[in-house]
């Protein structure tokens, strides 16, 4: 079995909160494919559920999904 998690940083429409949109520019979600092919590659899926808040950006309060859990499936 594979467990992997951390604070990858990364926003995706997959797991990151609903209201956070704005942060699905072509440059984000182009860095992230780089994620998102592992994934795929090691048979990983998501077990922290979709849209769980991990981060708070102190700044403007937003909550935002950057920290995730996978497993092998």
């Amino acid at each position: 079995y594979i467990l992997w998690m951390g604070d990858f940083s990364h926003h995706h429409p997959i797991w990151e909160l609903r209201n956070n949109t704005h942060l699905f520019t072509a440059e984000n979600l182009n860095a992230v494919a780089k994620l998102t092919n592992v994934l795929s590659l090691c048979n990983l899926v998501q077990i922290l559920p979709p849209g769980t808040a991990t981060l708070e950006v102190s700044n403007i309060r937003n909550l935002t999904h950057t920290n995730n859990v996978f497993c092998s499936a």
